[in-house]
């Protein structure tokens, strides 16, 4: 924990299977309430980070399969521009929607803090 931020969910995704490491298509993640982090590409090459105010709306789905391991699908709505949907598919993924839905809830109702400009 630093800064108040605690992390809801860390893991990797492959969301080529197991031709995800010779295809350089493993998604490493990082969810706390604050941001969503991710690397991806080949050797980590690219990064992003999403802040949670950015969140526009979230999403949870499990198929049959997802059900019997315990996994799922959290989709995550945001109005970036360079990526507006986030999907992630990995076990412990309701008990993480759960979380991020609390802590984008909660960070929609705090108000903007408004610092003063400088004084002439």
């Amino acid at each position: 924990m630093q800064n108040g931020e605690q992390v809801i969910w860390e893991g990797t995704t492959w969301p080529m299977g197991i031709c995800s490491p010779l295809c350089c298509s493993s998604v490493k993640w990082r969810i706390t309430n604050k941001r969503v982090d991710y690397v991806s590409g080949c050797c980590g090459s690219t990064e992003s980070t999403l802040d949670v105010r950015r969140i526009t709306d979230l999403q949870f789905h499990r198929g049959c399969f997802q059900f019997l391991y315990g996994a799922g699908t959290l989709t995550i709505y945001s109005d970036d521009q360079t990526d507006p949907q986030l999907r992630i598919s990995a076990v412990g993924m309701k008990k993480t929607y759960r979380k991020l839905k609390e802590e984008w809830l909660r960070m929609k109702n705090v108000p903007a803090v408004v610092t003063p400009g400088p004084y002439y």
